[in-house]
């Protein structure tokens, strides 16, 4: 047999089979790497939405300080009066603050004690009574990359936190305009006093942190569900696994199945070889016994004839092949030796016949027996002995006897002493008169239909075909049997003998 190499990924597969621990590690390590997943979309979720968020309050404040900076500021400087724009206006009578002071105390108002948001307006230039403003890493490098873009659009942003939270810091530029380079080059706290338009005077920052961990149970019902999925999911993993180890097992098993029978095919290769020689033996011996046998089989015919005595014997062994062919022959050559030394009475005969066939069952062990009947043949009479199929007697003046020979004896090799069941029976046996022996392969043969063809149909056919001459008659009722089988399988044996008195 044949056997195929198995692919890579089969030995893959067979070697997590063969190491369940290996396999569930795996199982699992693929459902943990689910939130993980699940995690990271939700952080990249985080970081859009915080830029959003910064983008968005930039562009406010900016616009909230340049409305103010324009409708507020610059009418009030139109219309001197008793308002006055400063940054020192708490402490000026009706004093309003100029927009970077607005910017700054909004910073501080919009922040308070909010740690996820943070507002500051910024510059490492501030007025001297105010101080340093204390700029981070990330404002020092903003302010510097402003200074040398000018770009009034541009924007820095930088993320920062951990897996579990995160935090967005985003800044845009503060240019000078004409009214912020006049206030500031001539205003005495001033630590510049050299501003052109356009010059980057500071920043505006912005800082918003967010927890992930703390918005992650809004994804409260899509965890559910995925924590379903991955049960499901699991569960149908374990009973995949489950099928495939039983599967595996069971071709394990085929496979050594399969070296069995191809062990017990050469042996049964080499025991068919030497049975075949044994019945091709068996086959010629019997057809030796028997010439007109042309197959090895169970049925037994012969004739026996010394000086003027003749015997015709006719049997059915049961079964068939070696053993029936076997025990056939041991009956042709038992009854052979009792012809020629045996009793001549046909009771004693086949008593002492099963006594010697039963010997030798019991010795070679086997189950088989026979029915057999003896036909002594004398002038005009026929004593007929022992049980088989009904005898046919077809008169030469058209009558027709049918004989029942079930108690005229016992089948051979069942009991060693069958002498209480032997009888015999005398019958008239006149010129012209026909008598037709058959073993039960011929009434129980079937046609296509399974109908027997059966002992009526046997005798209507051999008064149809009665002729002078027995050979004739065998002829007529083969043919008619042969009609009756056409197709059909012949499942037995089948002996059929015709004997004519002349």
């Amino acid at each position: 047999m044949k056997q195929t190499e198995p692919r890579r990924v089969d030995k893959f597969w067979l070697t997590l089979i063969e190491r369940p621990a290996v396999f569930l590690v795996l199982v699992l390590i693929g459902l943990g790497m689910l939130p993980v997943a699940v995690w990271m979309d939700l952080r990249a979720i985080s970081d859009a939405s915080l830029r959003s968020q910064a983008v968005d309050l930039d562009q406010a404040i900016g616009k909230i300080r340049t409305y103010y900076a324009q409708n507020v500021i610059a009418r009030v400087q139109q219309a001197p009066g008793d308002i006055t724009p400063t940054h020192e206006y708490h402490e000026t009578p009706g004093g309003i603050p100029i927009p970077a002071t607005l910017s700054i105390e909004l910073g501080e108002v919009i922040g308070g004690n909010d740690h996820n948001l943070q507002y500051r307006f910024v510059s490492d230039l501030p007025f001297m009574e105010r101080g340093s403003h204390n700029l981070t890493p990330f404002e020092i490098k903003a302010l510097n990359d402003f200074r040398q873009s000018r770009d009034p659009a541009d924007l820095e942003i930088a993320y920062e936190g951990s897996i579990f939270d995160r935090k967005i810091q985003i800044a845009s530029p503060v240019l000078m305009g004409e009214a912020c380079v006049s206030c500031h080059n001539s205003h005495p706290e001033s630590p510049k006093t050299d501003w052109k338009t356009g010059d980057v005077r500071g920043i505006q920052a912005i800082t918003i942190s967010q927890p992930i961990a703390a918005n992650l149970w809004s994804f409260k019902y899509l965890l559910l569900y995925f924590g379903c999925a991955g049960a499901i999911g699991a569960a149908v993993t374990a009973l995949q696994w489950h099928q495939a180890t039983r599967f595996h097992r069971m071709n394990v098993n085929l496979e050594h199945a399969n070296t069995e029978i191809a062990h017990l095919n050469k042996q049964l290769t080499s025991e068919n070889l030497r049975l075949g020689a044994e019945i091709e033996v068996a086959r010629q011996i019997q057809m030796m016994v028997l010439p007109t046998k042309d197959e090895l089989g169970g049925d037994y015919y012969d004739v026996l004839q010394l000086d003027d005595k003749v015997k015709i014997g006719i049997g059915d062994v049961t079964g068939h092949g070696l053993e029936s062919g076997v025990l056939m022959l041991m009956v042709q050559s038992i009854a052979v030796a009792l012809q020629e030394r045996g009793p001549s009475d046909p009771r004693q005969f086949l008593v002492a016949l099963n006594s010697a066939i039963c010997r030798n069952l019991k010795r070679t062990r086997t189950d088989k027996h026979l029915t057999l009947s003896f036909l002594d043949f004398e002038p005009n009479k026929v004593t007929l002995s022992g049980q088989h199929e009904e005898l046919i007697i077809l008169r030469d003046n058209g009558q027709c006897d049918i004989v029942d020979t079930v108690d005229l004896g016992f089948p051979i090799g069942l009991d060693e002493d069958i002498e209480p069941f032997i009888e015999t029976r005398e019958l008239a046996f006149g010129s012209g008169d026909l008598i037709i022996l058959y073993t039960d392969g011929v009434t129980e043969a079937e046609n296509p239909d399974g109908v027997l063809y059966g002992l009526d149909r046997l005798v209507a056919s051999a008064r149809r075909h009665a002729a002078p001459k027995a050979g004739r008659v065998l002829e007529g009722i083969l043919a008619d049997l042969k009609a009756h089988i056409d197709t059909q399988t012949v499942h037995d044996d089948i002996t059929l003998m015709v004997i004519r008195h002349k």
